[in-house]
């Protein structure tokens, strides 16, 4: 009975600090995701045996994009947010899926009012490269680059382009990854 006393009473004073949280403008806290194509997801190794070059391997295919979105907005034309930009397909090399993608902290700059305005992304950060069950490799450096329309309040329109490297060791084996993705995106944004 005590117990739910307790989280009735945080619930009640939780409530308010919520609602201010997502006033529909754009300052303040703002989490959103979104959904959509990737023309073209790249990535490629060079293989290393104690130093001796064993070569390269390279796959390019289009596949899906999705994006996570948490922050705050310092004022209605600036966010400083974590985003995760991801793009995955399906490898003929592995027969197997791929997941790779940039995370870190972006900052979006918005041009005009909310609901109708361009707007530019730059981010740096750290890539993620996963193929099936494997383990994934080792992130290294990434930047995002990206630029869109806010359509209307709470949705726009991004295209993004992402770039970065990762490695992976074994005994003897070192294997250097390069990157890079364009993706096309909407998400909806709740500030």
């Amino acid at each position: 009975m005590k117990t739910a006393k307790i989280l009735i009473i945080a619930i009640c004073l939780l409530m308010p600090i919520s609602s201010l949280a997502f006033d529909g403008n754009r300052k303040g806290f703002v989490l959103g995701g979104g959904l959509g194509f990737a023309p073209t997801s790249k990535w490629d190794v060079n293989v290393d045996f104690y130093d001796l070059d064993l070569g390269s391997v390279d796959e390019s295919k289009a596949g899906v994009a999705v994006n996570f979105i948490i922050g705050g907005a310092f004022d209605e034309h600036n966010m400083l947010v974590y985003e995760g930009n991801v793009t995955g397909f399906n490898s003929d090399l592995f027969n197997e899926s791929v997941a790779q993608g940039f995370n870190g902290a972006v900052w979006y700059h918005y041009f005009g009012p909310t609901g109708k305005s361009a707007f530019t992304a730059v981010g740096l950060g750290l890539f993620y490269f996963k193929i099936g069950d494997f383990d994934p490799t080792d992130p290294g450096g990434a930047i995002l680059l990206g630029g869109g329309y806010e359509f209307a309040r709470h949705w726009q329109v991004g295209a993004y382009a992402g770039f970065g490297k990762t490695s992976d060791s074994a005994i003897g084996l070192k294997g250097k990854f390069t990157h890079s993705q364009f993706s096309i995106l909407v998400s909806a944004l709740a500030f």
